[in-house]
């Protein structure tokens, strides 16, 4: 695994945990309750949307 793979691993895990847990804590205030079954749903939606944010970046500074 090269540094790119493991920056984008480590971006894709931040944004993933990061706004999962800040959309955990926005339903819990506006609902009072927390629906667990979404939880993997939301992490990999946010965790894919960030290291493909990282890669398209990382590419167009590239070209």
């Amino acid at each position: 695994m090269n540094a790119s793979d493991k920056q984008m691993l480590k971006i894709a895990l931040r944004n993933g945990v990061a706004f999962t847990v800040l959309l955990l804590i926005i339903s819990y205030f506006k609902n009072g309750l927390i629906n667990y079954k979404w939880i993997p749903i939301w992490f990999l939606f946010f965790a894919v949307t960030g290291a493909l944010r990282y890669y398209y970046m990382n590419k167009k500074t590239k070209d």
